[in-house]
């Protein structure tokens, strides 16, 4: 069928217009220090192994895109394990990163606790294994990341003259089979090259703790906990006994004083999500009567997409 309009002929229905839309993809790359995880493996000598309490170490290769990007072996610090050893580790990272991944401890059910990149374009750079010795024993430490992703899907919108002279639209996925549309805010041109609009980091909580200690108690050793970015200490009566202690090359310290009834005390991260206290840190009463609070924020991630 055909109709004529001002003297030009035009086929009817025809598309008149078609434009290539996608819904961005993503990917996260993480890395794991327990053993063999849906988050990556940790291996020593060759062999499978959880790695922690690694207070010397001196990283000497990070794969990207296939090249080492650690031009000149560095002595770090990884203390203790759990959250205070992946936080050294994703510090490590950042430092080292040129393409800055933004690396930080997240949570998930399938690997607990392990470090993850903030969301990434679905392809593009290529993070590998990272190299490390254990500078006491001479172990050899590597670690290899695991990328998880979705992949660009592709839309077309498809606009139909009919033979009245009206228009219809259409949208089609990648082999021609018309859909129903996803939101238009979720969709960019296939032509953009853009960091997706997926969830860039994990979902981020601070959570306010407090406890009140009498006599003789001691806090938990405050690197072991959750990440902590402020502490206060008030002595309501003393004396208190304050232990703060780390190691690691090129710097060890060991502090150790005890404090009088009305001492305030504070330490703190400011303007940096990703920035912990480092370090044991250890309050205990010295005396019968001794009575302080301890009072801090602490910072918890989830991971999701």
């Amino acid at each position: 069928m055909s109709g004529t309009s001002a003297g030009v002929s035009l086929e009817c229905p025809t598309d008149i217009s078609t434009e290539c839309w996608k819904v961005p993809g993503y990917r996260y790359v993480s890395y794991d220090n327990s053993a063999q995880t849906p988050c990556g493996t940790s291996r020593i000598d060759g062999t499978i192994a959880g790695v922690c309490s690694t207070p010397n170490v001196r990283v000497s290769s990070w794969l990207i895109n296939g090249q080492n990007v650690i031009a000149d072996p560095t002595a770090d610090g990884w203390d203790n394990c759990a959250v205070g050893w992946l936080n050294d580790f994703a510090t490590t990272l950042n430092l080292w990163d040129p393409f800055a991944g933004n690396w930080s401890v997240v949570q998930s059910e399938a690997c607990a606790y392990f470090v993850r990149s903030r969301a990434l374009p679905a392809i593009g750079v290529q993070y590998g294994r990272l190299t490390a010795t254990n500078i006491d024993n001479g172990n050899v430490l590597t670690f290899d990341p695991v990328a998880v992703s979705r992949a660009d899907t592709y839309y077309r919108r498809i606009v139909t003259a009919l033979c009245d002279g009206s228009t219809i639209e259409r949208w089609v996925d990648a082999n021609g089979a018309v859909v129903t549309p996803p939101a238009l805010n979720t969709m960019i041109p296939c032509t953009a090259d853009i960091i997706p609009n997926a969830q860039r980091m994990p979902t981020q909580r601070l959570r306010p703790r407090v406890q009140r200690l009498t006599g003789t108690t001691a806090t938990a050793d405050f690197q072991d906990g959750n990440n902590v970015q402020t502490l206060t200490l008030r002595v309501i009566t003393g004396p208190v006994r304050i232990r703060a202690a780390g190691g690691g090359s090129p710097v060890t310290y060991a502090d150790d004083y005890t404090v009088p009834s009305g001492t305030v005390l504070t330490w703190g991260v400011t303007n940096d999500a990703h920035a912990q206290l480092d370090g044991a840190l250890i309050f205990n009463g010295t005396a019968a009567a001794s009575d302080f609070i301890v009072n801090w924020t602490e910072t918890l991630h989830t991971d999701a997409d």
